[in-house]
């Protein structure tokens, strides 16, 4: 496809073939091509293309090798802005896409030069730090680590010029203690015990590492905790069914949505698991599914059950793009990346919404509960649903057990009878 079967006018023809973008247009459009844009959509990233060339031509650049991306950021500020239903604002116009689109290719096309390496600060070095000793020594995963980054970074911040390795000499009771009550104030319990424990754990860090003269982690009061103090959060067995009604089997994205309810509800596995699931984990004719482990658990070898079989079948022959990539749920949106843990938990969230089934929580992860809950009910051992949910520790799986009334009820103690006088 060339840029006169896209544009028609011979006068936008004219700008699109000169500087900056014109030595490098048609290779640009051959990118483009490839990403599996619709025709309309592509003709509409071409002009995009344009709009935002002839910006850059306004600024002054002679060639592709001036760009920056402060040219994008720039251009963004002019745009329109647009509010969502959601509330968020965002700029709206095709020139914004199309920038974004031109700075990747650019980059990939090794145009532009390599943004350069900020220098490595007090505070940026104490987080990396601690960081890499939780991961070499501790052993967590990229998701952990995110979540504890996420905290004691917001922590640094509210240090400032202290949040370094000298800087936390300075560091007394009073701060930590006034840092606790504006991090934890009327947020949830499990946001109170996050934040305490990540301030513990790095506390005791910097004082084996001499960044502290103290052990001030004794300072961080625990924050109460109850074992299995709440109740699993999820809908009903027989409301859970209603969900696989929500998706339109007759389009692709539908037939994708059944696809993962039905593996959420027949193996109860974390959304994760189903993001990371490839087509080489689905053996046909052994009839099993293999998930890969999640949150440094185990992956879970299970039957293929017939009626997610189907499901999955439908998807993948009639429903799935046809790209190289070997995940098995992918974005319906060109270039069709795989589905993300959050966008599998937002289409279970969408399927709630459209059902009304209710539950104390719209997640994906509802679902896990409502199937752990089933199967305890009808008496499977804990040992067994501990395996399958991909559990370490029996322990974990044993909330479940608070929801399952008909065992409780043998437990009870009956009522002693009052004797009249």
């Amino acid at each position: 496809m060339t840029l006169e079967d896209l544009v028609h006018s011979p006068q936008l023809q004219a700008c699109a073939r000169q500087a900056p973008l014109g030595p490098h247009l048609d290779d640009l459009l051959a990118a483009i091509s490839s990403v599996g844009y619709t025709p309309r959509t592509t003709q509409e990233l071409v002009h995009g293309v344009i709009q935002f060339g002839a910006y850059l031509q306004q600024q002054g650049l002679t060639d592709l090798g001036q760009f920056r991306w402060d040219h994008v950021e720039s251009y963004i500020a002019t745009q329109p802005v647009r509010q969502y239903p959601s509330g968020h604002y965002h700029p709206y116009s095709r020139g914004v896409w199309a920038a974004c689109h031109l700075w990747r290719y650019a980059c990939a096309a090794s145009l532009v030069p390599p943004e350069p390496t900020p220098p490595i600060t007090g505070y940026a070095a104490l987080l990396q730090d601690w960081l890499q000793f939780l991961a070499r020594h501790r052993g967590l995963v990229p998701g952990s680590l995110a979540l504890y980054r996420r905290h004691l970074q917001r922590f640094l911040e509210y240090l400032g010029p202290d949040a370094s390795a000298t800087g936390l000499h300075r560091l007394e009771v009073g701060q930590l203690r006034d840092y606790l009550r504006r991090a934890c104030q009327a947020r949830s319990h499990s946001h109170r015990k996050a934040v305490a424990s990540t301030l513990r754990l790095f506390l005791r860090f910097a004082w084996s590492r001499g960044y502290l003269p103290q052990d001030l982690s004794l300072a961080i009061d625990r924050v109460p905790c109850f074992k299995h103090d709440r109740l699993p959060r999820g809908p009903r067995w027989e409301d859970a069914q209603r969900l696989l009604q929500a998706p339109d089997r007759t389009t692709p994205v539908g037939r994708r949505d059944y696809a993962i309810l039905q593996l959420l509800l027949a193996y109860g596995v974390r959304a994760q698991q189903i993001g990371l699931l490839g087509l080489e984990d689905i053996d046909w004719r052994s009839g099993t599914l293999r998930f890969p482990p999640a949150k440094g658990g185990r992956a879970i070898t299970v039957p293929l059950v017939p009626a997610v079989g189907e499901a999955l079948l439908a998807y993948l022959q009639s429903g799935r793009p046809r790209i190289d990539s070997r995940r098995v749920f992918l974005s319906s949106d060109p270039p069709f990346p795989p589905l993300s843990t959050s966008a599998i938990t937002a289409r279970v969230t969408h399927a709630f919404a459209q059902t009304g089934v209710p539950s104390p929580h719209h997640g994906s992860h509802a679902l896990r509960h409502a199937w752990a809950t089933r199967m305890l009910d009808q008496g499977r051992p804990l040992k067994t649903i501990a395996d399958l949910l991909g559990h370490r520790s029996v322990e974990t799986t044993r909330l479940y057990t608070k929801a399952n009334v008909r065992c409780l009820r043998t437990v009870g103690l009956s009522w002693p009878e009052e004797e009249l006088p």
